[in-house]
C-alpha cells in the first residue's frame, strides 16, 4: 500500500515516531511518505520520523524544502500516486478547515482534490464530540465518497483528566484502511464502485 501521512498539532502526534517504527517493521512492501503540520512540529521532531521511516519529512508549506522533489505544484504531486492518505490525528482545526474546503496549504488542496481514499482519525478536546457544529462536520466529511472516519478511543485529557476522543493505536487503523480499499475505497480507474454509506459513526460511536 502506498500511503501518505497527514500528521497535525495535536499532543498525541508525539506517538507517531511509535507507529512509524511499527510500519517500518511489520509492514516493509509499503510505501509510507510523512507530512506534517507547521503545528504538529511542536509535538514531534520531523528529524526523527525521517530517519525512522527512512525518507524525508515535509511540513505542509509552500516553501518547505520537503517538497522539493514535486516540482513546483506540491499540493498536485503529494497524492498523485497514493492509495491512501491518513489525517493522524486530526486536529478539531483540521477537521473544520477539511469541512469548509480551506485550501490555504500544499496538504489540503491536494486533500481536496484526490480520488485517493482519505482516512480522518478526528482527536478532539474534551467535550468537542457532543458540539452539534462539530458532529455536522464529522457528518459532512463522512458524506464523501472516498473518505473513511475512523471511530476513536475515550481516553482521560492530559489537561484536565477530562474524557477525549482521540485517535486510536496507528497499528490498528491500517486495517481499516485495507478493508475499505478492499471494498471499494479507491481511485475510480481501479474500482469505480464507491460505497453508498460511507462508514462514520463518530461521535455515535467510540472505544473504552
Amino acid at each position: 500500500m502506498r500511503l501518505v501521512l497527514f500528521g497535525t498539532g495535536a499532543l498525541n502526534a508525539c506517538h507517531l515516531p511509535l507507529g512509524v517504527s511499527w510500519h517500518r517493521a511489520n509492514r516493509p512492501a509499503d510505501s509510507l511518505r510523512i507530512v506534517l503540520s507547521p503545528q504538529a512540529t511542536r509535538f514531534v521532531s520531523p528529524l526523527a520520523l525521517s530517519a525512522l521511516s527512512g525518507r524525508a519529512v515535509a511540513i505542509d508549506d509552500w516553501d518547505d524544502p520537503g517538497f522539493a522533489h514535486d516540482g513546483t505544484a506540491p499540493h498536485t504531486a503529494v497524492l498523485a500516486d497514493a492509495d491512501a492518505v491518513l489525517i493522524y490525528p486530526a486536529t478539531l482545526n483540521t477537521l473544520g478547515r477539511l469541512a469548509r474546503l480551506d485550501a490555504a496549504t500544499p496538504m489540503l488542496n491536494a486533500l481536496h482534490c484526490t480520488d485517493a481514499l482519505i482516512a480522518v482519525s478526528p482527536n478532539l478536546p474534551p467535550g468537542a464530540e457532543r458540539n452539534p457544529a462539530v458532529q455536522q462536520a464529522l457528518s459532512s466529511l463522512g458524506e464523501r465518497p472516498n473518505v473513511l472516519l475512523i471511530d476513536g478511543v475515550v481516553r482521560p485529557g492530559v489537561s484536565t483528566g477530562a474524557d477525549s476522543v482521540v485517535s486510536p493505536p496507528f497499528w490498528e487503523v491500517l486495517p481499516l484502511i485495507e478493508s475499505r480499499i478492499a471494498t471499494g475505497g479507491v481511485r475510480p480507474e481501479r474500482d469505480p464502485v464507491a460505497p453508498e454509506h460511507p462508514e462514520s459513526g463518530y461521535g455515535m460511536k467510540v472505544s473504552q
